[in-house]
């Protein structure tokens, strides 16, 4: 049969998806060459680990790395890659714990560019670290998976009914979009710049406003501390769709015959039109956000005083106590 990779990422609907479904198949496939692999829960402060053989209480182990980058290794992947491998080795220095191995798996072959770089850096982490640092590229993990050991796997995520895989789809769709977190205070983010504008502006219920901020600034970190680049550079994408969507409407209302009673209505029609594109004009496949999220990204942008509610809003200062 024919292996596809990228079958992955057609069936899980997002790139997102994808890099699940790749992080749990490295994981079958190195629990059949070693029983006592497990599968590390991805998540804010996992160490960077995505599979481990050995303890990481006591004695030494191999771990390996898994990443979706299915068109190559360019500068952000390089990124990625460097950055993975610091996490982990300081982790190991912080919680005394031992690397023999360290194994990057990614879904693609390799440039003639990206190998010689691949070499180069692999070999001078390796003498620096002391950790042997593998590659485990889309031909190594084809073959491993049309072994007689990994039938099951290979038929479970590729075959004509891939039961593996509809297992695991049926948790991504649950997973698409974050929960919301609910406000730890109600009186957070009283003297906020963004709470101000929306004051001014005649807007007194902001609970939601403090949610939406809330939950946005919960995203923004922790895709800062994953470090990846795909996913910031689509963070920035929203936050300028959400500004194009905001100036068009504000210019209509500048221009309005009464202004001051016209650009306050922008607001209202923001968390609409927010609501409303969610799915569409504002839809990630890389970031798993509502469209709470996204309204909180207006709010964010709101508190740079980037965009208002009021046709003076750049002017709004502490003043305004």
């Amino acid at each position: 049969m024919t292996i596809n990779i990228r079958q992955l990422e057609i069936r899980a609907g997002c790139e997102e998806g994808a890099r699940i479904l790749f992080e749990k198949l490295i994981a079958h496939l190195m629990k059949i060459q070693y029983k006592d692999a497990k599968r590390i829960q991805s998540a804010r402060g996992d160490w960077g680990i995505d599979v481990i053989r050995g303890e990481l209480s006591s004695g030494t182990c191999m771990i390996w790395q898994a990443k979706y980058f299915i068109n190559g290794i360019g500068d952000s992947q390089k990124k990625q890659i460097r950055d993975s491998f610091k996490q982990v080795v300081k982790k190991s220095q912080e919680h005394e714990f031992k690397m023999d191995v360290w194994t990057l798996c990614v879904p693609c072959s390799l440039s003639p560019e990206e190998t010689k770089w691949w070499e180069s850096w692999s070999k001078k982490k390796s003498k620096e670290a002391n950790i042997k640092i593998e590659l485990m590229d889309e031909i190594e993990i084809e073959a491993v998976l049309m072994t007689s050991d990994a039938e099951d796997i290979r038929l479970g995520f590729f075959g004509d009914v891939p039961f593996i895989l509809n297992c695991y789809l049926q948790s991504i769709k649950g997973m698409r979009e974050r929960d919301i977190q609910q406000l730890p205070d109600k009186k957070l983010y009283e003297k906020s710049m963004f709470i101000k504008k929306l004051i001014v502006a005649g807007i007194q219920e902001t609970i939601g406003a403090k949610t939406q901020f809330f939950n946005a600034e919960l995203l923004k970190s922790e895709i800062h501390d994953k470090g990846d680049d795909d996913e910031s550079n689509e963070l920035v994408s929203l936050y300028e769709k959400i500004r194009s969507m905001w100036e068009s409407r504000f210019n209509e209302a500048l221009n309005s015959e009464n202004p001051e009673r016209e650009v306050p209505k922008v607001y209202s029609k923001m968390l609409q039109a927010i609501e409303s594109t969610d799915k569409e004009i504002l839809i990630s496949s890389k970031i798993m956000a509502s469209f709470v999220h996204k309204q909180g990204f207006m709010q964010q942008l709101a508190d740079l005083c980037e965009i208002g509610w009021t046709p003076d809003f750049r002017t709004l200062d502490e003043g305004n106590d």
